[in-house]
């Protein structure tokens, strides 16, 4: 920072120095002074305007920038000079001027601006040619942006929206969806890859905990809201990466283990730029710095990039419990050299961190008691440490058969660690489960006051590994390239798990046991893909097309998986056709049309594969006198394991159409899809039934104890108890269908501005695929449980669509480097309905497990009268529709000092229009939105 300002404090110093200079020149010196503007005779400001002596014997040359009037003067010996003037955007004029001996000289210079010349500088999403559906997200739009995670930028994409900020919970990915919170079909979210320089990202791995864990804690302290739904967005910061590619729609075979899409990121390489980055808003504060390196020529170039990222987030400050806390870098260095061979070669590597500094989360007022004892302390550590290393070999000869080869391989790991502590204190005497295997025990009796200790390990490892081979055959009308390739890759959780004593429970309400994830076998996948890529050209038609095959088997899980050895076939096509131009109103007109279709396949998790086993305690003796002497609660424990060996791979089938047209500037790009995915994972129950003795504790004889009563010749009855254990299945479908559309002016000159119209509308159907089982709280004659469950072919099944338009004014004006963009963000309506479903259940089953239909004579019945659904409301089958609301976002940033310096602002909600409605339900809906701002500096030195 001191050399910033030491250098600010100079620069003046030496224009002053210079002035001062020209007022004292030598007597025979010439005083010339330029005056630079425009056409219309406006003046530009840091014009620049260098002379060099003609000859140059040797003499330095002069160079100054014009002030606000477009005027700069020199002091010179007699000559001849040749003069340069230049500005951005401007056509550069260059003259020979002879100066006599202690003439003044005045001469005007005027630029001629030239469209050629004006860059715009793309700061949206734009559509990839080719025929894959995917957009680019360049460097440039990202820095207009101004993201804080990837998160941020799923607002370029059509149906996207801006929302602020948010890092108190884990964010996932949606895309061509109007999705659901509902966990059961989070698949959608899981289902999107990632990869970054080749290497995927994943965390299928992953097995933190939450559920009675996480009494007290917030969603990014161990509570598993990442687990089983893929990447959390907040862990990606943006400074590094130079573009990013999304593929919605059917990506090539070389890329797999998804169903919903794919998001390729490339990573800065080389460069000589020292970068930094401040960014501030209302709830969170990032800084970035990051180095450039090259040496060597264009055939033997050696790059080295490295850049750390700081975020620290507060959802509340108030709320300590709520901070997050990032911390990455990343170190990457690739060599390019020749040889006497045939093939130019390649080889890179990487190293990359990603941490979480926010480790002690506790509050004062909560956390300790009125004496200052404290009552809870909590600590939670992140750390994530990835290599990746790649090699390739290129033919420098274009027209061979053989092309390339690459090979890359890549590890990552994990440490995830949650560390509790807490002083209990019980209002009560509370019998507690401590028993690991199944059997008849007694219950163990908290103590009035304890310190309790959770640990959780989770300790995820991935490895992968990939080869890919290059081929291509030209003819004189076709163009063929053929990629064929085989990856391996492995998913093992090292950590210790769930420690804690379980004597001393951090919650009475635990239900969980300790368990090892080490113990957990390695999950390893192979596959395999071939795809042919042609390019044929007819005349002025051109036809692509892209064919692939892609092969997927899991290893390693043993004979009892269904998944085992099983091998899925994922064939993908995708086609463009570009028509001839044709001449409209003297501008040619292209078409475009393009589709594709393909199966899709995403393998389960290691928590899906691998859940933690079920404990159900049953209550056989529970005498509690007053002598704690003689108090016994006997228990019966019953170990389930809900592994569902027959679980299956999601998979989804997906088919899109699309069309483009671009004349005079103008592009227009419309598209349909259709996604159906009927395997997705969720979360079902298997009806279960259990036995236990009802011991009757009035027969005691408390008189004649002297110790805890014996079991022995005590009267009891054998009662059966029907239950419910979770577990994984492929019982979702999620049916995704809609249209998206961009459209596009070119840049009006007078206005510096373009308009750019892109919008969305999405409907996602979201149901069971399979009958689930439910059980009813209702008590029967007794206080005894309801003895039946019911088997429905419909638990859920309901739809949520929005559609809107994003209508984007993007203004630049290269000569005052400023670029600023003004989006009205229409969003038209929400919506969603609950389909219809019938409240009887087509069978149910009996305390002995048989299953009996449900007829008309059930409904008739009494006591099964009651697994009729009755709790809906005509008013839950109603369409719930949120009317039109508007946004108004303002982007701007400014670049100063030659580009070195970049200031940006942005404004969301800037204005808005979000009227009150009458909703659903017949009441009043007011909503209201407060603006969101934030600012940033950027450096390039």
């Amino acid at each position: 920072m001191w050399c910033k300002t030491k250098y600010l404090l100079i620069l003046p110093g030496l224009f002053l120095s210079l002035a001062a200079g020209a007022q004292r020149r030598p007597a025979n010196d010439a005083g010339i002074t330029f005056e630079v503007t425009d056409s219309l005779k406006n003046p530009l400001q840091y014009a620049t305007v260098a002379l060099k002596a003609v000859p140059d014997a040797g003499k330095p040359p002069y160079a100054a920038t014009t002030d606000a009037a477009g005027k700069c003067g020199f002091a010179l010996p007699a000559g001849s000079y040749e003069v340069t003037v230049s500005y951005i955007g401007y056509a550069t004029q260059r003259t020979t001027l002879t100066v006599p001996s202690g003439s003044a000289i005045y001469r005007v210079v005027r630029l001629r601006a030239v469209s050629t010349e004006i860059r715009d500088v793309v700061i949206t999403a734009t559509e990839v040619r080719g025929p894959v559906s995917a957009v680019h997200i360049g460097r440039e739009a990202m820095q207009h942006l101004q993201p804080s995670s990837f998160e941020d930028l799923l607002e370029l994409l059509p149906g996207g929206r801006a929302s602020d900020p948010a890092f108190s919970a884990s964010n996932h990915i949606r895309l061509r969806e109007a999705a659901s919170s509902d966990a059961d079909y989070a698949t959608s979210s899981l289902g999107v890859s990632f990869v970054m320089d080749g290497r995927p990202l994943s965390n299928d791995a992953a097995m933190q905990y939450g559920g009675s864990l996480s009494s007290g804690m917030t969603s990014d302290n161990g509570v598993p809201v990442s687990l089983n739904a893929g990447i959390d967005m907040r862990t990606l910061p943006t400074d590094e990466i130079a573009s990013v590619e999304i593929v919605q729609g059917i990506p090539s075979v070389e890329y797999g283990d998804l169903t919903s899409g794919l998001v390729k990121i490339k990573r800065k390489e080389g460069g000589r730029n020292l970068e930094a980055r401040f960014k501030a808003d209302l709830k969170s504060q990032l800084l970035y710095v990051g180095k450039g390196f090259e040496w060597g020529g264009k055939a033997d170039l050696l790059t080295m990039n490295v850049g750390a990222n700081y975020l620290d987030a507060r959802a509340d400050p108030r709320n300590t419990r709520q901070n997050y806390r990032r911390m990455t870098g990343s170190w990457r260095m690739k060599k390019r050299w020749e040889t006497a061979s045939d093939y130019r070669y390649t080889l890179g590597g990487s190293i990359d961190y990603t941490g979480s500094f926010d480790r002690i989360k506790s509050d004062k007022d909560i956390d300790e008691g009125v004496s200052g004892r404290p009552l809870e302390r909590y600590k939670a550590s992140y750390n994530s440490l990835s290599a990746a290393l790649n090699f390739s070999a290129a033919a420098k000869e274009q027209s061979a058969f053989f092309r390339s080869f690459d090979l890359s391989a890549s590890v990552d790991a994990d440490f995830d660690i949650t560390d509790r502590w807490k002083y209990m204190i019980a209002s009560a005497n509370v019998p507690i489960r401590t028993a690991l295997e199944e059997g008849v025990c007694d219950a163990e009796i908290l103590p009035s006051r304890y310190e309790a200790t959770l640990r959780v390990e989770s300790k995820p490892f991935y490895a992968f590994a990939k080869a890919m081979a290059l081929f291509a055959a030209n003819t004189r009308s076709t163009r063929s390239t053929l990629r064929a390739g085989a990856e391996w890759s492995m998913a093992k959780n090292y950590g210790g798990g769930l420690l804690y004593d379980i004597t001393r429970p951090i919650t009475e309400l635990m239900s969980t046991r300790p368990r090892r994830y080490d113990a957990l076998p390695a999950l390893h996948r192979l596959s395999a893909f071939v795809e042919d890529n042609t390019v044929i050209r007819a005349g002025k038609w051109r036809i692509e097309a892209m064919a692939g095959l892609r092969a997927t088997a899991m290893a390693n899980l043993g004979s009892r998986y269904a998944l085992q050895g099983k091998i899925y076939l994922d064939p993908r096509l995708n086609l463009s056709v570009s028509l001839p131009a044709f001449e409209v109103a003297g501008d040619p007109m292209r078409l475009t049309l393009s589709g594709g279709t393909g199966w899709h396949t995403k393998t389960p998790t290691l928590d899906q594969l691998f859940p933690d086993p079920v404990y159900f305690d049953y209550t056989q003796l529970n005498y509690f006198p007053e002598d704690p002497e003689l108090r016994r609660i006997n228990l019966i424990v019953y170990k389930y394991d809900p592994t569902n060996y027959g679980l299956l791979a999601a998979r989804n089938f997906k088919w899109e159409v699309r069309g483009r047209a671009e004349w005079a500037g103008f592009g227009l790009s419309l598209g349909y899809f259709r996604e159906d995915m009927t395997s997705g994972f969720r979360t079902s129950s298997r009806p279960l039934a259990f036995t236990f003795r009802d011991y009757d504790e009035t027969a005691i004889d408390a008189s004649a104890l002297t110790g805890p009563p014996s079991l022995e010749g005590l009267p009891y009855e054998e009662k059966k108890r029907l239950a419910l254990a979770g577990c994984t299945t492929n019982g979702s479908r999620t049916l995704k269908q809609g249209v998206e559309f961009t459209f596009s002016t070119p840049r009006i000159r007078p206005l510096a501005t373009k308009l750019i119209v892109s919008g969305a509308y999405f409907r996602t159907d979201y149901e069971n695929s399979e009958p689930q089982y439910i059980s009813t709280s209702v008590v029967v004659t007794g206080g005894e449980p309801y003895p039946y469950i019911g088997l429905y072919d419909k638990e859920d099944s309901f739809y949520n669509e929005l559609c809107n338009t994003n209508f984007l004014f993007d203004t630049q004006i290269p000569r005052l480097g400023m670029i600023f963009s003004t989006s009205f963000q229409c969003q038209w309506f929400t919506g969603r309905k609950r389909q219809w479903t019938d409240p009887r259940p087509a069978s149910y089953l009996d305390t002995d497990l048989r299953e009996h239909p449900f007829t008309d004579e059930s409904a008739a019945d009494g006591i099964l009268q009651h697994m009729i659904k009755d709790d809906v409301s005509d008013i839950a089958y109603l369409y719930d529709l949120t009317p039109f609301s508007m946004y108004v976002n303002l982007k701007l940033s400014k670049r100063l000092y030659r580009d070195r310096l970049t200031v940006a602002v942005f404004v969301n909600r800037l204005f808005d229009y979000s009227p009150s409605y009458i909703n659903v339900s017949g009441g009043r809906t007011r909503r209201y939105s407060d603006p969101y701002f934030g600012m940033e500096v950027n450096f390039k030195l």
